[in-house]
């Protein structure tokens, strides 16, 4: 009786201290949504498909950017943040994709995967050190992603004009989000 209850509190002790442990749960994704968020519900689509796959990701509004990226920094320091991160936008959210990615980097937190949908509205800004892979689906006449002082990732553009997508259909171009979907998929290993 003595060893069953000594086994019991060792166990009690294992689970307290496994849930006070500062430990992150898996990947952080965010889906940024364009100007006032009208034209790019498809942000919020891929956000559903990939929630359906147990990926843990949010479709932000545009302009929400920066407090998330000061409390990853935040927490951070705590060894709370989960990896990898993965930035997507579509339109003025694929400008504030890069300058979250930015931020981040400026804080010591890399960002796995940035994807960009037709950024612009206005140009990206030149990319620093928090992007490691840019991936930038864009119709012929879109902004460009560019490297800036310390960038050293990849930068991957592809133009999309075989599948008969414009700037405000890119992001709910079916096609087009299958290969979204599956890149984060695949960075994020679900």
């Amino acid at each position: 009786m003595l060893k069953l209850v000594r086994n019991l509190c060792l166990a009690g002790m294992f689970v307290v201290g496994a849930a006070s442990a500062n430990v992150a749960q898996a990947e952080e994704v965010y889906m940024i949504r364009g100007f006032l968020n009208v034209f790019s519900d498809g942000m919020n689509q891929m956000t559903r498909q990939l929630k359906a796959r147990g990926i843990r990701v949010r479709a932000i509004s545009n302009g929400d950017w920066a407090n998330i990226a000061n409390d990853i920094i935040r927490r951070s320091k705590s060894k709370q943040v989960s990896h990898p991160i993965v930035i997507a936008g579509h339109s003025l959210g694929g400008v504030e994709a890069a300058r979250f990615a930015n931020r981040l980097g400026q804080g010591g937190v890399k960002t796995a995967l940035l994807i960009g949908l037709d950024p612009g509205f206005p140009q990206p800004p030149a990319l620093t050190k928090g992007a490691q892979q840019v991936v930038n689906y864009k119709i012929p006449s879109g902004k460009n992603y560019r490297r800036g002082r310390g960038f050293d990732g990849q930068i991957t553009t592809i133009d999309v004009s075989r599948y008969g997508t414009d700037h405000v259909g890119i992001d709910k171009n079916k096609r087009i989000q299958g290969l979204v979907v599956d890149r984060i998929r695949k960075k994020v290993g679900k």
